[in-house]
């Protein structure tokens, strides 16, 4: 049930449902070491992201030429940042989550996207599209891999307000092409802590939650269409503010 709430609730918004699975999984266990956490964590949006980027596929909404040149500078970053996992203090870890969290909250609600948001035509090809502020996007994108690794969230909160806030693309089209670059970019993450050592995680929490993902992100993907980009945007800034508050309660406790 958690598995498919986090699915649905991510894929709605374009977040892959990681920042929402990691301050609950830091909850559920207390004493479990932070790089396990991330690792299972991250194994979930990417199953998570791979059921929303199908679905998504299908409705042909996602613009893959503008994915794949973010992927490009998130996917090393992210790599870097499970590397670095390790060897952050698990207080140090909910505290900086947290903050992190409710800044990207204090920027939706401050300055929200403009335009609206349209029904895509199903038989429409999405056209290639230049962007504003192309050179900043793809840094604050390499920042924001190396944080999604980190932090086991996936990037997608962050680079949703990126290519909203920044780059300036509509929110019909940035919530979609999320979907996708966090696919690229915590398999890389995934497969750094295969490698390290530190992919702990049980197969009965794998395959609960992983199950469950995959189930909600169908019907997350499925209800995005009956939202507006200005309720997309506020189901994002609540689910930030919420989460974000109770890490940073908890890490000053």
């Amino acid at each position: 049930m958690l598995g498919a709430a986090v699915g649905a609730y991510g894929t709605i918004i374009g977040a892959g449902g990681g920042f929402v699975l990691m301050p609950l999984l830091l909850f559920l266990y207390p004493t479990e070491a932070v790089p396990a956490l991330t690792s299972l964590s991250l194994s979930v949006v990417a199953l998570n992201a791979a059921s929303g980027t199908a679905a998504y596929a299908r409705k042909r909404r996602i613009d893959y030429r503008l994915a794949l040149s973010v992927a490009a500078f998130s996917v090393p970053g992210s790599m870097i940042g499970a590397v670095v996992t390790p060897y952050v203090p698990r207080s140090t870890f909910e505290l900086s989550f947290g903050l992190l969290l409710l800044a990207l909250a204090a920027v939706i609600i401050a300055r929200p996207p403009g335009g609206r948001r349209r029904t895509p035509d199903p038989t429409e090809v999405l056209a290639p599209a230049v962007y504003g502020h192309w050179r900043i996007g793809m840094a604050l994108s390499a920042m924001l891999g190396c944080l999604a690794g980190l932090l086991g969230i996936g990037g997608a909160p962050p680079q949703v307000v990126v290519l909203t806030h920044v780059m300036q693309v509509p929110v019909w089209r940035a919530m979609p092409t999320v979907q996708f670059i966090v696919l690229l970019t915590v398999v890389g993450a995934v497969a750094t802590h295969v490698v390290g050592g530190e992919f702990r995680a049980g197969l009965v929490p794998l395959l609960s939650l992983g199950v469950g993902a995959l189930c909600g992100a169908q019907a997350g993907a499925a209800v995005s269409e009956r939202l507006s980009g200005a309720s997309l945007i506020r189901l994002l800034a609540v689910a930030l503010v919420l989460a974000g508050a109770a890490l940073v309660l908890k890490s000053l406790r």
